[in-house]
């Protein structure tokens, strides 16, 4: 068996590594949480994005079929005027302004929850008929955009008016109308229903309750006119929106579906600060309308902000727990260092145990047979130990035996081993020592260096050592008979009067015999 344990450099390799590995591994941790976030802000915007899109086809749709149910409304009046064969303006206004128009005007309007109102208008302008009262009160609408622009544009299309506030209910409208031609392309006058905001007002507030906070959802006509918005910003109702995201949004809708993104001051808060925002609007097809939905960063990253918590709480959690992991390793992993260097070494000295030692010895005499080579053991016991513990105390001896050690690892090579034996008995292994004449030298060395004074609770302590020497092949092939010949060899030292060195010869086994009786 071969007793290995780590040197205080490769612990301390080892405990970098750990402490790298650890470090690693948070980064991993929190790489991976950046990496988690990055996709869960992606797949967030674009869930919210497809949600967006989604919900302006919807707008768009339910715009267009009020619209059609608006004109279709519009048209059955104009249908009425046309199979008169009107021609002139006073035949219009004769026609306009009979009890049965206004009939007819209010059951278009009452068979019609999309309309508000339905109106004759004469060419000076002038309420003929409309379907709330019979006969109309005194109104005049000479002012209006959509009377300005059909008085002066022969143009039979429906025109799409700005909201305005009716003048007979107050509500917010806008109108659908549509121009009267003579028989001769004369202006004759003006048809008309209007459609109140609360049509569309009413859905978006109940969308819009459903989105969040500072969400916004909107219609516009062709030219970017608001006709109404949610939540309703009474001052910009007819009010023209100069930013240039709607064209933007429009332009996109075939690549991602009208969705963009946009951090300048909105149409609604000019004076607040910019704001991030995702934004869609989409055209109503067959009708000058746009519809249009903007929410805010906060929203449509809501989600991406509980999520994220999470991630990062359990990334913390996980660090925390690496931390506390990486600390108990490294102290298990320290402490078991300690305890293997411990059971191999000498409390006191530091030395290597003579278990440690063995095993040093059985590899270096296998390697010695491999390449026969020779090796020297050195059997080492102090002198006068027992006299400096009686009369100095033990503390005295302790620090005299540190010393002791000290002295002998500087004797030797970095390849040799001092080891104690125990009590005041040590020995030291030299692989490489081919003659007596080495070992001797080595051991006189040492014996010398031993010699010298050594301070200790302020006494100058003195000691000497008796060494006795073995060598392989010559004085034992194996453990037990080169330790027991270092020994005799050491005995016989100690018998000629200490402080000396002696190499192990059959004849000493002799003398230490004679001792002995």
């Amino acid at each position: 068996m071969t007793i290995s344990f780590e040197s205080e450099f490769s612990i301390r390799r080892n405990t970098r590594l750990i402490l790298l590995a650890a470090v690693a591994l948070a980064a991993i941790f929190l790489i991976n949480a950046s990496v988690s976030t990055y996709l869960l802000r992606k797949n967030s915007i674009q869930d919210r994005s497809d949600q967006l899109a989604n919900l302006t086809i919807i707008l768009a749709e339910h715009t267009s079929q009020t619209m059609f149910s608006a004109n279709t409304a519009l048209l059955s009046i104009v249908e009425v005027l046309e199979r008169a064969k009107i021609g002139d303006e006073k035949s219009y206004q004769q026609f306009a302004a009979k009890k049965s128009q206004f009939d007819l005007l209010q059951e278009r309007t009452n068979s019609n929850s999309i309309l508000d109102v339905s109106t004759f208008v004469a060419a000076d302008g002038k309420v003929l008929n409309f379907s709330r009262s019979y006969p109309p009160p005194p109104i005049n609408l000479a002012d209006r955009d959509y009377f300005k622009y059909l008085s002066t544009h022969n143009d039979l299309n429906t025109y799409y008016s700005v909201p305005v506030r009716n003048k007979g209910n107050g509500k917010w409208v806008f109108y659908l109308a549509r121009r009267i031609n003579g028989v001769d392309g004369q202006f004759l006058g003006v048809v008309l229903v209007g459609v109140s905001v609360e049509v569309f007002s009413t859905l978006y507030e109940r969308i819009g309750g459903n989105l969040g906070e500072g969400a916004a959802l909107t219609l516009y006509r062709s030219d970017k006119t608001l006709l109404t918005r949610w939540p309703l910003v009474e001052h910009l109702i007819g009010k023209t929106n100069p930013n240039p995201y709607i064209n933007n949004s429009l332009a996109s809708v075939n690549n991602n579906g009208g969705v963009i993104f946009g951090s300048g001051p909105g149409f609604a808060r000019q004076n607040e600060e910019p704001v991030e925002r995702m934004l869609s609007y989409r055209e109503v097809k067959g009708y000058p309308l746009i519809v249009g939905a903007v929410v805010p960063e906060s929203l449509y990253l809501a989600n991406l902000h509980k999520n994220a918590f999470g991630v990062f709480l359990a990334t913390g959690m996980s660090i925390f727990a690496l931390v506390i992991g990486t600390s108990l390793l490294l102290r298990a992993y320290r402490r078991n260092a300690e305890s293997q260097y411990r059971a191999h070494h000498d409390v006191l000295t530091e030395l290597p145990n003579r278990t440690l030692f063995s095993d040093r010895l059985q590899q270096a005499l296998a390697v010695c047979k491999r390449q026969k080579s020779k090796l020297a053991i050195l059997f080492i016991d102090l002198d006068n130990l027992k006299t400096i513990n009686d009369e100095y105390s033990h503390n005295a001896g302790d620090i005299l035996l540190k010393e002791v050690a000290q002295r002998m690892r500087e004797s030797v090579r970095e390849s040799d081993t001092v080891c104690r034996l125990g009590g005041d008995e040590f020995v030291v292994l030299l692989p490489g020592i081919e003659t007596e004449a080495q070992a001797i030298q080595v051991a006189e060395k040492m014996r010398q260096a031993l010699t010298a004074s050594i301070h200790a609770d302020g006494q100058e302590l003195f000691t000497s050592a008796s060494i006795g020497i073995a060598l392989f092949p010559h004085h034992g092939m194996n453990e037990v008979d080169l330790m027991n010949n270092a020994d005799i060899a050491m005995y016989e030292a100690k018998s000629s009067g200490r402080n000396t060195i002696k190499v192990y010869s059959k004849d000493l086994i002799v003398d230490v015999l004679q001792n002995i009786s």
